[in-house]
């Protein structure tokens, strides 16, 4: 949004809140009645410690490091701001708020560390003295003519504003630095706590009372009530206790962690700033202490002060948040010019002499400030990325929406700069810190009316919306976005989980009866609304889409239509896992590979194997041990033997039937090779073979293997007989034949 309209907002948050009664309970709520509104801007400022409201609520002071700013606390433009020497610790108005004091880390050489501002002429005046080195409380006496502040004795200074000078000192009962101070409602005492956990209360002259407290970490606040009645104190630790003025313990509560408190204007409510874990304003009841409300904070607490109204019912609250802004929390709040009659081209509820964002897409650009042209106004002609968007996702028992919308950039920059340091102070945005700025968003806003809103405006024609839950996210624009970016937008997202009465059956027709608007204490209340972007499917749905959708077009009507999706068969399934997850090619590939390797390192095995054979069998020959003939008929003979122990094992060749005869050997005659005396050698024809080409070598193989190996089949049935023959070498053929002969 612009500028302008940004702070007319806060002009009527701010008025609203004055007028407005009492709007929270003070019973425990679920929700904070306030969220996140703006921040202040000061050139050059960093690191706010401090912050401090005038008794009129006209201005807001802030302290920095080496800088002093003044706020106007109805629009928070910037009334003055003043270059100090040191960093501002502490800074108070007086009652009447006619002048500023505050204090500075002083050195050894410059000692004046308290100084005066003249908030009527708005400068820097030469009242001032020297405390101690670090003065991190100081007070205005009720009528403004006492300010203390702490020495460096342990004690306290009570300095006259009229010249400066020492009135008198509290000295002598605190053995630590002096870190809070606070007089009663009437002046007559002061109340003051040191770094040890000491507590002390002394009259005005300057004399102890008596009344003593000590707890176990340093004191950083310590407040009298209104009536004087009570006293209550925050350590370092999160111990808050509060005591009676007579000096009787009245209750104690622990917190994670603590900056500051504030007893409320009725005195029925304490507002404690924690900082622990999840850094929240939290009011308690002061007689029961229980919780009454939070708001939570997306960034550092070092400070606050609040505005209320005569209820005591906290309306705003300014938030020092350890960067260059002083962050603005308070009630939730319509649109500027939101129901307001007049013009209103682009049908968004806000009349046009209020919309600085005609078209509703968080853009400022030419299509916004009522641009016409001759076919369509150009303010319904938004960037449908940037305008709000619903997605809605059903199944059969469960309804999700999805209700992402879009901050302008000012307000983007400025939500980023505070969520720099909420966890750490390296001024980088983390993930966590985006999800620390989302959380607190979504504990801040009334999430039930959120989720009545939407339950409201959805009609289904099967089954009703029954209980639900919300989460909230940041969808883009803060992580790793740079500290100067001025152009990158936020984007958030509210989600809701709806469960569904009964099973939801299709065709579905739903309806949205209308569009809701921002709910109470949700950062969607500084975003565009209107219009709006939707979508809607299925598990197995046909999806709808519509955009944009104008508030002046009434109800959107949306009917879902099942698709019949068929099973996927196996290659389909292999298809889409692969499709699906990438990563699953490098194991399969990995396993190609493997068998490749396999395959080609068993056929060089192999063969390599066959050709020590051949080796071999050269070598065997060249040497005498083993002739061709007698290799071949060695292999027949080692083949009749295995006949003989196995009779029913006989080549399929072989077999033959004739009629027995007695006594008579079988003879016969196999022909054999000679060795021709002409051919080469042995080496040489291994070598030869090495030369031939694979087939070649493939048909020796195959009858090397065919002739150790022979097919064998079962003996014929005992009836019949097989005649069996036997292999007789040459060596032998002479003595069978005279054999016969005899």
């Amino acid at each position: 949004m612009a500028v302008n309209s940004r702070r007319l907002r806060v002009q009527t948050l701010l008025c609203l809140a004055i007028f407005l009664v009492g709007s929270v309970s003070t019973v425990a709520g679920q929700y904070s009645d306030i969220a996140f509104v703006d921040v202040t801007v000061t050139p050059g400022a960093e690191e706010s410690r401090t912050v401090d409201i005038n008794a009129n609520e006209t201005y807001i002071a802030s302290g920095y490091d080496g800088l002093v700013a003044i706020h106007s606390l109805t629009n928070l433009e910037l009334v003055e701001s003043f270059a100090v020497d040191g960093d501002v610790l502490d800074i108070k108005f007086s009652p009447d708020g006619s002048m500023l004091a505050f204090a500075m880390s002083g050195s050894i050489t410059d000692t004046d560390t308290i100084q005066i501002i003249d908030v009527d002429s708005r400068t820097l005046t030469a009242k001032q003295s020297g405390s101690n080195s670090r003065s991190e409380s100081i007070q205005w006496s009720p009528d403004g003519h006492i300010l203390a502040v702490p020495n460096s004795n342990n004690g306290v200074n009570l300095l006259r504003t009229s010249d400066m000078e020492v009135e008198r000192t509290l000295n002598g009962e605190h053995n630590t630095k002096v870190t809070c101070i606070d007089f009663s409602s009437l002046g007559s005492y002061i109340l003051t706590g040191d770094e040890s956990g000491r507590v002390v209360m002394w009259t005005l002259d300057g004399n102890p009372t008596g009344k003593q407290w000590d707890h176990d970490s340093k004191i950083l606040s310590c407040d009298f009530d209104s009536s004087d009645e009570k006293l209550a104190v925050l350590t370092e630790q999160g111990e808050m206790a509060i005591w009676s003025f007579s000096g009787g313990a009245l209750g104690d509560r622990m917190f994670e962690g603590g900056a500051r408190l504030h007893w409320s204007v009725d005195d029925k409510q304490i507002h404690v700033l924690e900082t622990g874990s999840s850094q929240r304003i939290l009011t308690i009841d002061s007689s029961s202490f229980s919780d009454v409300v939070s708001v939570y904070l997306a960034h550092q607490g070092m400070d606050f002060d609040i505005v209320e109204n005569q209820f005591g019912t906290r309306q705003l609250a300014y938030v020092a948040t350890d960067t260059g802004h002083i962050a603005v929390y308070g009630a939730a709040v319509s649109a500027l010019g939101q129901g307001e009659s007049g013009a209103d081209l682009d049908g968004d509820e806000i009349p046009d002499e209020y919309d600085d964002d005609d078209d509703g897409d968080a853009i400022p650009d030419a299509r916004d400030n009522n641009c016409e042209t001759f076919t369509q106004a150009c303010s319904k002609n938004p960037d449908v990325d940037t305008i709000r968007q619903i997605s809605i996702r059903f199944n059969s028992t469960a309804m999700v929406l999805e209700d992402t919308f879009t901050l302008d950039t000012e307000l983007s920059s400025a939500i980023r700069n505070l969520s720099r340091r909420s966890i750490v102070t390296d001024a980088q945005l983390s993930e966590e810190e985006a999800v620390l700025f989302a959380d607190a968003t979504c504990k801040n806003m009334n999430q039930n009316h959120y989720i009545g809103s939407w339950k409201d405006a959805i009609l289904l024609s099967s089954g009703q919306l029954t209980d639900a839950r919300v989460e909230c996210s940041v969808d883009r624009g803060m992580s790793f976005v740079a500290i100067n970016d001025q152009k990158t937008h936020v984007a958030m997202t509210y989600t809701i989980y709806f469960n569904i009465s009964e099973t939801t059956d299709y065709p579905l027709q739903f309806t949205i009866k209308s569009q809701p608007k921002a709910t109470d204490a949700s950062l969607a209340q500084h975003a565009e609304l209107h219009p709006i972007d939707v979508t809607a499917d299925g598990s197995a749905t046909t999806e709808f889409y519509y955009s944009p959708w104008w508030v002046s077009e009434g109800a959107l009507i949306v009917t879902l239509e099942e698709v019949i999706v068929e099973e996927p068969g196996i290659v389909s399934k292999v298809s889409d896992a692969f499709t699906n997850n990438p990563v699953l090619f490098v194991p399969v590939l990995m396993l190609v590979a493997l068998g490749v390797v396999v395959l080609l390192r068993t056929k060089n095995a192999i063969d390599l194997e066959l050709d020590m054979d051949d080796e071999v069998a050269a070598e065997q020959h060249e040497n005498g041990e083993l002739s061709p003939l007698e290799d071949d008929e060695e292999v027949q003979e080692h083949q009749d033997d295995v006949r003989d122990e196995n009779p029913s094992e006989l080549d399929v060749s072989e077999i033959e039937e004739r009629e027995p005869v007695e006594d008579e050997p079988v003879r016969t005659r196999r022909k054999s090779v000679r060795p021709n005396t002409t051919s080469d050698g042995p080496i040489t024809t291994v070598k030869r073979r090495r030369l031939d080409s694979n087939v070649t070598q493939t048909k020796e193989v195959t009858k090397r293997k065919t002739a150790a190996k022979k097919k064998v089949v079962k003996q014929a049935p005992a009836t019949k007989k097989v005649k069996t023959r036997r292999v007789v070498t040459y060596a032998n053929k002479e003595s069978e034949e005279n054999n016969a002969d005899d």
